[in-house]
């Protein structure tokens, strides 16, 4: 659980999702938003998620704490999972292996401090994983400004019609004006 909330604090430094607007967010209060919560929780990690419902039953004031530190984070997940899930799918992949990344750092820490001589195999494996992890980042971002493309090219084939049709929307607000 330690590695998978690590992992999201770390990933919290990158924005998971680019928004054009602050929409209102549930509140951590709200039951079904809670459960969602916990689904996202359980497909991250099911122990963590386990650890949650535990905590949520038996201390709701330390679950509350911990849902608003986590809160953002998961919150945008849960959004994701919703609104695009291939997206969120490439997400838990970058948080499944940024957390298989910090296990790993810090076994091989732990045995550098105990003294053992450097293991190469276990060297080219956190390498390994952290080249994983930044080419998943590389595609999600690849994918994110696609879509952000597309989005402008939308809004501007939008922009291009309502300046085509400039005219003849200011002739019907007028007549629509004058003949209530």
């Amino acid at each position: 659980m330690l590695a998978i909330c690590t992992a999201l604090v770390l990933h919290g430094g990158n924005t998971l999702l680019a928004r054009s607007s602050n929409a209102a967010r549930p509140t951590v209060d709200s039951g079904s938003f809670v459960d969602r919560y916990l689904e996202v929780a359980e497909e991250i990690d099911p122990m963590l998620a386990d650890q949650l419902r535990s905590m949520c039953q038996l201390d709701p004031g330390h679950f509350g704490r911990v849902l608003r530190r986590l809160g953002p984070r998961l919150g945008e997940l849960v959004d994701m999972r919703q609104t695009d899930p291939a997206l969120f799918q490439r997400k838990i992949h970058e948080l499944h292996l940024e957390a298989a990344i910090e296990s790993l750092a810090a076994s091989i820490r732990m045995a550098r401090a105990l003294g053992d001589p450097p293991d190469p195999g276990t060297d080219a494996q956190l390498r390994g994983l952290v080249e994983a992890q930044l080419a998943a980042t590389l595609r999600t971002r690849r994918h994110l400004l696609e879509r952000m493309r597309a989005e402008l090219a939308d809004a501007e084939s939008e922009l291009d019609r309502e300046a085509a049709e400039f005219s003849a929307e200011v002739g019907q607000r007028v007549e629509a004006l004058l003949s209530r």
